[in-house]
């Protein structure tokens, strides 16, 4: 689902940070900058300790640029947590509602480039049901992964609006 910039690159962005920082801030700093070069190796509960340790040690000891920045590091892990946790599901489900729609079997890339093409040639109708129903829940799993606290989306879960 991610397109820019991808979990890879936040993580390397994270790690550069720590690593950046004067490292007398933490004597746990250095495991996490380990865990972070383990690019393929990272998982949830890994996560969860990165940002327990950004949150307890980091946040309560920077100040100005550097302690923004651990705010920034922080929630980029968070994302990457829910993303790692929701994706395939998501995505999963994205590519059934294309294939149906579309009447195509494909990836979810080219699905989404024959969807882009049918609606800008008017082949696909802007009012169609099906069409708003599947750019609705699109919209909501992706607010649900990178602004799940964005008021509009918390709008539209008390609406009941379609959400997978």
């Amino acid at each position: 689902m991610r397109s820019e910039p991808t979990i890879k690159e936040l993580i390397i962005s994270i790690r550069s940070f720590l690593e950046n920082l004067n490292l007398e801030i933490s004597p746990n700093a250095n495991k996490h900058i380990d865990t972070l070069k383990n690019i393929n190796q990272i998982d949830d509960l890994k996560i969860n300790e990165i940002i327990e340790f950004i949150n307890n040690d980091l946040i309560l000891n920077l100040t100005g640029h550097d302690r923004f920045y651990a705010f920034v590091a922080r929630n980029s892990l968070q994302i990457i947590q829910r993303e790692i946790n929701l994706i395939n599901d998501y995505e999963e489900k994205e590519i059934i509602r294309l294939e149906k729609l579309l009447n195509e079997k494909g990836n979810i890339k080219d699905l989404n480039k024959i969807l882009c093409k049918r609606i800008s040639d008017k082949e696909l109708d802007r009012d169609d049901n099906e069409l708003k129903d599947h750019l609705i829940r699109t919209t909501m799993a992706k607010l649900s992964i990178d602004q799940p606290n964005y008021s509009g989306y918390l709008k539209a879960i008390k609406d009941e609006y379609s959400q997978d």
